[in-house]
């Protein structure tokens, strides 16, 4: 049988690193306590007073012994475990974020340099050999030059591309020590197809999978033998990467990183509720101000909007079967406050059935430059100038004096959330 990995020579071959911080929210607070990243008995929570925080980090330890994951609820956790809760501290994990990637810079160039999240990045080590030695070597070294300048703990995946690179991190090097494994096209058959389950890949999903399996494809190793020509009539071209991935195949480069079109980009905020929404009128509060805060990065940017979009996320499954949806609608190219909201309030309205809510989001998407201002037919024009005075005004006050200067009556009520988020890091404690 002829398969994808028959002909060596026309297999993309790098010597790609994807580099994980163990536990990297939870390992910068032990670290600050003194203790070694992994055995501290330590939990970050997103809000540490709340019986309803969701846990955002654990400790191995914690992991590993209590069964403490991302996601966790406070009122999970039994006393017993003796875990300490502790608030997380953004600013913090972002400078020490920073220091690490200086390291990791120090073994290749900046063009094969690639942030992948706040705890994770790809390095592309192919030049660097005659400097450093093997990738191994190269692994070994930044694993000790990190947690010796730093403390953290580091895991590295080790492939020919970015795709096996990163399966060897989630699938060996995170699961032992030395916390180094390498992936290559040979080892196929025996890494990336005993990956238990297709939601565990790279790339798919809850609903990708569900959708593999109605085709009757349930393993990695059915996804590989699959007719490629009925994933691509399924999926599209992503049916054809999703062929190639199961054989280990990636043809992207850590030189190429996509730049998304400026036409495509969206503005959006969102946030985790601490309690079941339950009443309209506080969700059209806590809505508004997140419409308010999209509003704002819009006219920081100068920029106007066509679409706004709202999501919510469900307590449980709501009287359809859902947990989740959104809703959108097209809009006069706006950056106004008033017309988002006044947006996000039709939907909201119009698509809510009474389900508790515990998760929302507002987004502006079909974007582009705000060249003049757009009136119309159903106000007055003095009207429409003296609001985007009024909220240029706003901006300069809050930008000078802190968004808590001036905030909305209905920030007051129970279902607000903006006053007390106010100064928060990628909404959480500095």
């Amino acid at each position: 049988m002829k398969t994808p990995l028959d002909n060596p020579e026309i297999l993309p071959v790098h010597d790609v690193m994807c580099i994980d911080c163990k536990s990297f929210y939870a390992s910068t607070e032990a670290i600050k306590r003194g203790e070694h990243p992994l055995s501290a008995k330590i939990a970050v929570m997103s809000r540490e007073e709340s019986s309803g925080g969701l846990i955002l980090a654990a400790s191995p330890f914690s992991k590993q012994n209590y069964g403490v994951k991302l996601g966790t609820r406070r009122f999970e956790i039994n006393d017993d475990m003796d875990i300490e809760m502790v608030e997380p501290h953004m600013a913090d994990y972002v400078q020490l974020n920073y220091k690490i990637n200086l390291i990791y810079r120090q073994f290749t160039d900046d063009k094969h340099w690639f942030p992948y999240s706040i705890d994770e990045s790809f390095i592309d080590v192919s030049h660097s050999h005659k400097l450093f030695g093997s990738s191994v070597q190269i692994a070994k070294m930044i694993q000790a030059k990190v947690f010796k300048e730093t403390g953290i703990v580091t895991t590295i995946g080790i492939g020919q591309n970015p795709l096996l690179a990163k399966l060897a991190l989630d699938n060996a090097a995170k699961k032992k020590a030395p916390w180094i494994a390498e992936w290559h096209y040979e080892d196929v058959p025996e890494t990336i197809w005993k990956i238990p389950s297709l939601a565990d890949m790279w790339g798919i999903g809850g609903h990708t999978a569900a959708k593999l399996n109605y085709m009757g494809i349930y393993s990695i190793k059915e996804l590989a033998h699959a007719d490629v020509k009925k994933l691509r009539q399924k999926f599209g071209v992503m049916g054809e990467q999703l062929y190639y991935h199961a054989w280990g195949i990636d043809y992207s480069t850590l030189e190429k990183k996509y730049l998304p079109r400026s036409d495509n980009k969206g503005y959006g905020n969102s946030q985790v509720l601490m309690r079941d929404y339950t009443e309209l009128v506080d969700l059209k509060t806590v809505l508004d101000e997140i419409a308010d805060q999209v509003a704002t990065r819009l006219r920081k940017n100068n920029v106007v909007a066509e679409v706004v979009s709202i999501f919510v996320g469900m307590a449980t499954t709501d009287k359809q079967g859902r947990t989740h949806y959104s809703a959108q609608m097209h809009v006069e190219p706006t950056n106004s406050t008033q017309s988002i909201t006044n947006a996000v309030n039709y939907l909201i309205e119009s698509k809510w059935d009474g389900s508790a809510i515990r998760n929302v989001g507002v987004r502006c998407n079909r974007i582009s430059q705000k060249r003049v201002t757009h009136f119309s037919l159903f106000e007055d024009p003095e009207t429409t100038v003296d609001r985007e005075k009024l909220e240029h005004t706003i901006d300069i006050i809050r930008k000078k004096y802190g968004y808590k200067a001036l905030v909305r009556a209905s920030s007051k009520t129970k279902g607000g959330t903006a006053i007390e988020r106010a100064g928060l890091v990628g909404g959480h404690q500095a």
